[in-house]
């Protein structure tokens, strides 16, 4: 498991509308996101397919996304390396300042190590802490 966490200068309200919105557009709030499609959507879940290039590597994954206040839960249907899934969790802080806590907990297919690169999560926290703010 790798977390990190940031607090977001806006309200528990604001930042939780911004997780909803990053199910349909992850690109605004996640490095290297592309080719984000929409394969399932209901009150339940949203299925969704999309493209991540990190350090030249793309990878296309499939995730089934799950969403209850304040959590936003993204599990693994297809990747070609990792199964498991990424937590967004909010909690307000005050009416002005909400914490922002990204969990990945993926393990590798062949050997179960745990995945381990707290710059990804890191990168991912702080790109959606800049979207919020200006947006």
């Amino acid at each position: 498991m790798v977390q990190f966490s940031a607090i977001v200068n806006a309200s528990l309200e604001k930042v939780w509308q911004h997780l909803i919105f990053k199910i349909e557009k992850p690109e605004n709030f996640v490095p290297g996101v592309s080719d984000v499609l929409i394969l399932e959507k209901n009150e339940d879940f949203v299925t969704r397919k999309m493209t991540i290039t990190t350090e030249g590597d793309a990878t296309i994954l499939v995730e089934k996304i799950t969403f209850v206040p304040y959590k936003v839960r993204f599990l693994l249907l297809e990747h070609p390396k990792f199964d498991g899934y990424v937590d967004n969790d909010i909690k307000a802080i005050s009416d002005k300042e909400t914490e922002v806590i990204f969990t990945i907990n993926w393990k590798d297919k062949i050997t179960q190590s745990e995945f381990d690169n707290l710059e990804m999560v890191k990168s991912a926290v702080l790109k959606t802490k800049k979207y919020i703010e200006k947006n």
